[in-house]
Parts: C-alpha cells; sequence; structure tokens
C-alpha cells in the first residue's frame, strides 16, 4: 500500500492528481490562492526594490550625486518596502487562518463522506483497504498543509524567476551582443551544473522517500511486522491498556514490537538509506547554492572588468542570477514534492468519490399514531461484501405489531445479520422485505429509519453531556431524559451526580467527567433507544459482556420500560426468551425453529432444547 506511493506515474497521472487536489482546495475557499499569490508577489518585488536600491546608491556615491537627492530617494523607497510588508503580512496572517479553515473543512469532509456513506460500503474489504490506505499515505508529512506550504513556495518561485529575468534583462543582452565567450561558458557551466544537481537531488530524495514510504512486505513480517510500525506510530496503544501492561507484566513483549524493531538489520539497512537520502539532498542543495553563488558573481566580475556594466549593476545583476538559478531549481524540487503530496491524497480523493449503492427511496413513511406496522421477510439471502458464504438464507417471517420477539442462536448464527437488514444497513442479496406489504427499499431512507430504536453489542457512547448522549441532539427534553433514564435503571446514579444530566461521559472535553462501568453504559444506551420513541426498539446483544444474571435484571427493567411496543431481543444467551411471546432460533444462517418457549423445548430434538438445558442453570434464581 505504501509502496504505491514509490512506483513511476506518467507525467500526464501527475498533472491530473495536482489538478485534482487543487480543485478540492479551491472548492472549499476560492480566493485563498489568489491572496497568497499577491502576497508572493510583494515578497518577491520587495528584495528587487532592494537591490535595485543598493545598486542605485553605489553608483550615486561613485557619481558623486547630490546627497538630498539619494537621501529622499532612498528614505521614499524605505517607505514603500515598508507598506508593502504591512500589506503582505497583514493578508498573509488571514490567509493562514483561512488555511487552519480549510485543513478543519478537509477533515470534515472524510469525516462527513463517512458518517453519510452506505453503511455496507462502509463495511467492505475496499474501502477498509482505502482507508488504511490514506492512514499510511498521511503518516509521514503534514497532510494536506504539506499541499499548502509547497505550492506556494511555487508560486514564489515562479515569481521569483520572472522578477529575476525583468531586473536582470540587461545580462541576457550584454552576453548576447558582448564578444567575449567568458561570460556565457560560466553560464553554460552553472546550467549543466544546475541540471546534474536536479538529478542527483531526485536520487536522493528517492533514497529518502523509499524510506519514509514503503512498509515491510510480507516476506519481512517475521522480522519487522507491520504492527510495529503501527504500535510505534500510536495506533495500537491507549491508556486503557496499561491495566493489562502493568497486570501481566507485557513489557518484554512490547519492547519486541517497538524499540526492538528498530535494531533489526533490515530496519538500520531502511534507516541508513534514508539518512543518506537526506544528507545527501541537504549535500546537493548547499553545493547548488554555493556554485550559483559563486558563478553569478563571477559572471558579473567578468562583465565589469570588460567595462560592460557599473559597479552598481555588478551587485544587481549578480543577485539576479544568484536568484534566477536558484527559484529555478527550487521551483522543479518543489514541485516534485508537490507531485508525491498530490499522490499521498488519491487514496483520500478516491474515498471522497466512492458512490453510494443503495438506493435511498422516494416513498414517504406513513405516519401512524396507532403504530400499525407490519414487517414481513420474505425468502431473504445475503453475504457480506466479499463473503462467498451466507450469512443469512432463505430467511421468511413475519413481524407482528406490539409483539416480543427473541430472535437467538449461537455466534454467527446470522441474528445480528438479520436486524442490520431490517434497519436498512443492508439490502438483501435475495428476497425482499415488506412494511405494510411495500418494499422497504421504496421508502425515503431517513423516514424509514426512524421506525427503529437499536442497542447494538458495540453501542458507542460520545463523550459529550449524558442528556445528550440520550437525546443524540445538542437540544434535549429535560424532564423526558431524566424519566427515561430512571427507566433503565439509572436514576439513582443521576442522582449522586452533582451536575445530574449535563455530567460529561468521560474527561475528554471536561476535566470533571465521569468514568462510567460496562453496565452503566448499557443503561444509558437503553434510556437512548426509549428516548427516541420508535414503534420498533431492538436491543442486539447489548449485555454480551455481562454475567447471565445481571443480563436477566437488564432485560427485565426493559421489558418493563417498552410496554406495548414491537421488541426484538437478540441474544446468544437465553435470558430474554422469558419475556417474549414468539421465539426465532437461528442456526448458520437459517431460521430453523420459530413459536413459544413450551413449544420449542418440547422438542427435545431441537436446537432451542440443546441451548436451553446448556443454559438453564444460570437461570435458576430467578424462576
Amino acid at each position: 500500500m505504501g509502496t504505491d506511493l514509490m512506483g513511476k506515474l506518467p507525467l500526464r497521472e501527475h498533472i491530473r492528481n495536482m489538478k485534482k487536489i487543487l480543485r478540492v482546495v479551491t472548492d472549499m475557499d476560492r480566493w485563498y490562492f489568489f491572496f497568497t499569490s499577491f502576497v508572493h508577489l510583494i515578497n518577491v518585488v520587495v528584495p528587487y526594490i532592494q537591490l535595485m536600491l543598493s545598486a542605485y546608491i553605489l553608483d550615486a556615491i561613485l557619481e558623486k550625486q547630490d546627497f538630498h537627492q539619494v537621501f529622499f530617494i532612498t528614505a521614499l523607497v524605505l517607505v514603500i518596502i515598508l507598506v508593502l510588508n504591512f500589506i503582505a503580512s497583514s493578508i498573509w496572517n488571514r490567509m493562514e487562518v483561512r488555511r487552519e479553515r480549510i485543513f478543519s473543512l478537509y477533515s470534515c469532509i472524510t469525516q462527513t463522506k463517512m458518517l453519510n456513506m452506505d453503511f455496507s460500503q462502509i463495511d467492505s474489504p475496499k474501502v477498509k483497504e482505502l482507508q488504511d490506505r490514506m492512514w499510511r499515505d498521511n503518516n509521514w508529512g503534514a497532510g494536506i498543509n504539506s499541499l499548502f506550504w509547497q505550492f506556494n513556495a511555487i508560486l514564489y518561485g515562479c515569481f521569483n524567476i520572472i522578477g529575476a529575468l525583468v531586473v536582470g534583462a540587461p545580462v541576457v543582452g550584454y552576453v548576447l551582443h558582448s564578444r567575449q565567450y567568458e561570460p556565457f561558458l560560466v553560464l553554460l557551466l552553472l546550467i549543466l551544473l544546475t541540471a546534474v544537481g536536479m538529478k542527483a537531488g531526485v536520487y536522493f530524495k528517492k533514497k529518502d522517500h523509499f524510506f519514509m514510504f514503503t512498509f515491510p512486505q510480507e516476506e519481512e513480517k517475521e522480522d519487522l511486522s507491520d504492527f510495529s510500525w503501527e504500535f510505534a506510530e500510536g495506533r495500537g496503544f491507549h491508556y486503557k491498556n496499561g491495566k493489562d501492561v502493568r497486570i501481566y507484566h507485557s513489557y518484554d513483549l512490547l519492547k519486541r514490537w517497538t524499540t526492538d524493531v528498530y535494531h533489526n538489520k533490515k530496519f538500520r539497512r531502511r534507516l541508513k538509506d534514508g539518512a543518506v537520502g537526506l544528507a545527501g539532498s541537504e549535500a546537493v542543495v548547499s553545493v547548488l547554492h554555493t556554485a550559483m553563488e559563486g558563478g553569478a558573481y563571477l559572471m558579473v566580475a567578468m562583465m565589469a572588468l570588460a567595462g560592460g556594466i557599473s559597479v552598481g549593476n555588478v551587485v544587481r545583476l549578480s543577485g539576479c542570477l544568484k536568484n534566477l538559478f536558484s527559484a529555478i531549481y527550487g521551483v522543479i524540487q518543489d514541485t516534485a514534492e508537490f507531485a508525491l503530496t498530490a499522490r499521498k491524497q488519491v487514496s483520500t480523493l478516491e474515498f471522497l468519490e466512492i458512490s453510494d449503492e443503495m438506493y435511498k427511496g422516494k416513498l414517504p413513511v406513513e405516519k401512524r399514531s396507532d403504530n400499525e406496522y407490519q414487517i414481513e421477510f420474505k425468502h431473504v439471502s445475503f453475504r457480506y461484501p466479499g463473503n462467498e458464504q451466507y450469512a443469512l438464507k432463505d430467511f421468511s417471517m413475519k413481524l407482528k405489531i406490539g409483539e416480543k420477539l427473541a430472535i437467538v442462536g449461537m455466534n454467527g448464527s446470522g441474528k445480528t445479520t438479520m436486524i442490520k437488514l431490517l434497519c436498512r444497513l443492508y439490502d438483501p442479496d435475495e428476497g425482499e422485505i415488506l412494511l405494510n406489504g411495500v418494499d422497504i427499499r421504496k421508502f425515503k431512507m431517513d423516514e424509514y429509519s426512524r421506525l427503529f430504536s437499536v442497542v447494538f453489542q458495540d453501542f458507542v457512547l460520545f463523550p459529550y453531556m449524558l442528556a445528550q448522549n440520550v437525546a443524540v441532539d445538542v437540544d434535549y427534553d429535560r424532564e423526558l431524559v431524566r424519566k427515561c433514564l430512571t427507566d433503565a435503571g439509572f436514576g439513582e446514579k443521576l442522582q449522586e451526580w452533582e451536575k445530574g444530566e449535563t455530567t460529561y461521559l468521560n474527561k475528554e472535553f471536561d476535566d470533571n467527567g465521569v468514568e462510567i462501568s460496562g453496565g452503566e453504559g448499557q443503561k444509558i444506551a437503553i434510556a437512548r433507544s426509549v428516548y427516541k420513541d420508535a414503534p420498533f426498539i431492538l436491543l442486539d446483544e447489548p449485555t454480551a459482556a455481562l454475567d447471565p444474571l445481571a443480563e436477566y435484571e437488564i432485560y427485565s427493567n426493559f421489558d418493563r420500560i417498552v410496554g406495548t411496543k414491537t421488541a426484538i431481543y437478540i441474544s446468544h444467551r437465553l435470558s430474554s426468551c422469558r419475556f417474549c411471546e414468539r421465539i426465532a432460533v437461528f442456526h448458520e444462517g437459517r431460521l430453523v425453529q420459530y413459536g413459544s418457549h413450551e413449544e420449542l423445548v418440547a422438542d427435545t430434538r431441537g436446537k432451542y432444547y440443546e441451548m436451553w438445558h446448556a443454559q438453564a442453570s444460570y437461570y435458576q434464581t430467578k424462576k
């Protein structure tokens, strides 16, 4: 993945990448580069004004011009320079604020894309691989900030080249019309030296980039695992891991995958190549700058000794020549770096260009005060992207209004898949799901999703206020929030907190935030599902990490507050079955049994009977 950055690309492809990323930036702020170009123009003009002023003063002294005139012109030029510098710095400071805004917007675009993308896309191997590429491509450097710095350097360099040619134009005329060939030979030598220096610079840059942008190959993993990079870069560590580190004394294990990596022979060789590349690149720049400066002074000195230019013009033209060669070299180097930066953003651009596959629907969902909605699965089959095996096969079932249904089965039996299809996180590969007789794919997706409140096994609580977690909104009904929390069994804890429902969860945004336990988090998630007041409420194994008795208590509480709503309990344990009129038993992606607890437990050859008697001892205290 990282090695993609080092492969050869046609020039046309590089140009297309650069245009695409610049288009993204200009779409976010069309005036940024316009104003920065104006700043670069001023920053180029000012040094050339200073250069010409120095030349003027030298010639004026040698020609013994009137002091007052020289003083007046010098003072006027200095005032002009002061004004130009003030204008440039004022605009640049504002552009830096706008650059930070663009950087934040760019991050928001990728996050917004993730929020609005079809869940089936997010969960696909293609998108996961692309996200990994995005992380790797932006791991070295400053991400899109590098684009601003490099493109601004290119703009400045281009203006500098134009300025050097305009101010130093007499040099061109002199070289063309002079019968002396020595300055021309020096100029030719400088051009050849610049070309060789650029070639050497590219060579050393490649060595440096190879170290930064390539990652261990498959055959190296025994000695230098990809995980070592992720762990060393901070992807694999969280402060909560500290408990396990200390209890299990895992320092040696962590050392193996972090500091020991840097003593690996292959890594040391790669590090050496990177150091050579960086040192070589810096050396080439230093040699070229010295040669250009010396060559420029030599050329102009030869012209001055031949009597072609004045002493003042020696200073003016030598500065122009030095700036010209330095700017040309800089523009080429910065363009190469900019091409690499644009190439690193290709993965992000590919991510942003992913189009949704699911039809969003156009029919409005009928709003019924009586919540008379009926769901029917008709011969539904589904396979996850990239998987040949069916997660759900030929599944048919009706969900009756107001009933409480338990869906049970071993892990991987298709329970959660059924809920994802019901909520339209995925669409079935075969068959259809009907809402009041209409295929759910025809309904507006945002309206359809309002029919469901779901507490997933991997539910998420945000580091915001407790009330905002329950309402999932900035604005909320305070009394309703407190009622839902109390009904969910969180009332006593709520009374203990000094700030009540305005208490922040964890300390990410508030140092006085509260760390909650797993059971407390589940109660908050249940309160959230109740606050939404949807006609269908689904519990998808949110209590899998709890012991069976604690799970039973949460289900009991939930059954009480659900009331007459349609409720679906999903679990590989059977504590939820006591509250349900009907039970659906899943096994290996199929619905193998359906009925009441008494009917299913009476079938001694059925899967439910096997599971019930394997787990019955857990619930005996509740009989």
